[in-house]
């Protein structure tokens, strides 16, 4: 063997080593990444889950007897305090949802999780909230110059689906 085969040969050995330690640094890096990623959905999860008790709580604080009464008779029922009430609520509660869907939060994994609150938390089975949704979120959402956005199409389907569940009406959109 000549030394210009030596040469070539360290080279290539060299070249080897080099490449097995960017994959091995690679490999180590995106284990990290995945324990950062696996780390910040537990964090957005928890924070969430705090916000979102926080508005329960102070919703429950703000529901006089009188107040709890007109959640099945609709808007028209409410004073102007009340329906400030019902607005915030479900604001504060909507952006949660929307930031934990514009996020990706269990979009692969559970789409029943966004209908639940839907349904659940937004209390669709209730008269006030499903007109609240009807009157005055909806066409909000389905306005072009506010949403019209492909990143929250899946999340408003599924708004509308529940809230054509619990009304067992088909929502007419309004051109």
């Amino acid at each position: 063997m000549e030394l210009i085969e030596i040469a070539q040969l360290v080279t290539g050995i060299a070249t080897l080593i080099v490449a097995s330690v960017l994959i091995w640094q690679m490999v180590i890096q995106k284990k990290t990444l995945d324990i950062a990623h696996n780390d910040a959905d537990a964090n957005m999860s928890l924070y969430a889950m705090d916000t979102r008790s926080r508005s329960n709580e102070w919703f429950a604080d703000q529901c006089t007897p009188e107040f709890l009464d007109k959640f099945d008779k609709g808007l028209d029922s409410l004073t102007k305090k009340e329906f400030t009430t019902l607005q915030t609520y479900i604001m504060s509660t909507m952006r949660v949802l929307t930031t934990e869907y514009r996020l990706g939060r269990l979009i692969d994994n559970n789409m029943q999780y966004y209908r639940g609150h839907f349904s659940w938390e937004l209390k669709f089975d209730k008269k006030l909230f499903r007109d609240f949704f009807e009157e005055i979120q909806i066409p909000r959402i389905l306005d072009n110059r506010i949403v019209q956005r492909k990143r929250y199409s899946g999340l408003t389907k599924i708004m509308i689906e529940s809230w054509e569940e619990a009304s067992g009406r088909k929502l007419e959109l309004k051109k």
